[in-house]
């Protein structure tokens, strides 16, 4: 990346996915729980994972590929983790849900979406 802005927002985004994936916790019991614990956290983990993903493929590869690799890896990530669930193996969580798949995907297209308006925004300043 380009412009250090770029940067400081993804982690200052992650730290606050990470600060509200704490808050929330398996315990919470709060407004719209099966929402938030259901499928709120399957949306903005693929979306910090995706732009966490751009910090370290754009000073690899062309903006475009980076932005390709990024949303594919993410999104097979998340169907990797239903499968296994489906499947009966605990990892990142123990229920299967398809439409988990779909948050995974509105979360991907939810980074995208990030990138190619305030991240873009922030590359532009740098020249």
């Amino acid at each position: 990346m380009k412009n250090r802005k770029s940067i400081f927002f993804i982690v200052g985004l992650s730290l606050l996915v990470a600060l509200m994936h704490f808050i929330i916790g398996p315990d919470y019991n709060g407004i719209f729980k099966n929402f938030i614990r259901g499928y709120l956290i399957d949306l903005i983990l693929p979306m910090n994972l995706y732009l966490l993903l751009q910090i370290s493929l754009r000073d690899k590869v062309l903006i475009v590929k980076s932005r390709v690799i990024g949303a594919i890896c993410t999104f097979l990530f998340g169907v990797i983790v239903e499968i296994l669930q489906f499947l009966k193996i605990q990892f990142l969580g123990s229920t299967y849900d398809p439409l988990d798949i779909v948050m995974y995907g509105i979360g991907v297209m939810a980074g995208l979406l990030i990138d190619y308006t305030i991240i873009d925004k922030f590359e532009n300043q740098h020249g």
